[in-house]
């Protein structure tokens, strides 16, 4: 009974996308997650013109091709360390640091990034080929479950958030697929980056200097 229960809390707080045993070694005794301040490099993606999509194909196709998309996604996160905390629409936001520490957290989101790129460059998804931005962006986030009982999830909030996904809607101005942040590229040493200078972002005082990967 005891082993049952604990197994609903983990499906509670970490939701089907984390595997149960990794989820059951980040729970305490005493069956709750201890809430976290820690640095951690955030990865934030969703789908070019989905909007559109969901406007041209029917209802039935449009859950089975985001089925398709975030199984896809969320294996390639999982194999680089990655966490998904956070399902918005088509979007996704995925931890690197927290809640599964990673010593090459940036570098990890990085190549999960690319992988996932790559990916899908070359599927189809329910037969319709898509496209992904991705921001990436490294600082300090607060993790732990929040919510009302009976209703907790895993989730991550701090500015490193907020910017990550505004990084990712950077991509439209930059026509670009993947933008990283100089708090992530600073973490990165095995990948060339280039930098494509600073911009201003909505909400924020300072510009952010942003980098692409090196063709």
């Amino acid at each position: 009974v005891d082993g049952l229960k604990e197994r609903d809390m983990i499906r509670e707080v970490f939701g089907r996308y984390v595997p149960e045993s990794i989820a059951s070694s980040l729970m305490q005794e005493s069956g709750e997650l201890k809430p976290i301040s820690t640095q951690a490099t955030i990865l934030f993606s969703d789908i070019q013109g989905f909007t559109k999509l969901t406007e041209e194909v029917g209802a039935e196709r449009i859950v089975a091709i985001l089925n398709a998309y975030f199984s896809s996604v969320v294996s390639i996160l999982e194999k680089h360390g990655g966490v998904v905390t956070q399902f918005q629409g088509d979007a996704v936001l995925a931890t690197f640091n927290v809640p599964i520490k990673s010593s090459n957290h940036g570098e990890n989101a990085l190549k999960a990034a690319m992988e996932i790129r790559d990916m899908m460059a070359q599927t189809k998804f329910d037969g319709i080929a898509l496209k992904t931005r991705i921001g990436l962006n490294t600082g300090n986030v607060v993790a732990g479950a929040v919510g009302a009982e009976g209703r907790l999830n895993y989730t991550v909030h701090g500015d490193a958030v907020n910017l990550a996904a505004r990084i990712e809607n950077l991509n439209k101005a930059y026509n670009t697929d993947i933008l990283i942040s100089e708090n992530t590229a600073k973490l990165i040493s095995n990948i060339e980056l280039k930098s494509i200078g600073t911009t201003d972002v909505r909400g924020r005082l300072a510009s952010v200097h942003l980098y692409v990967i090196k063709d």
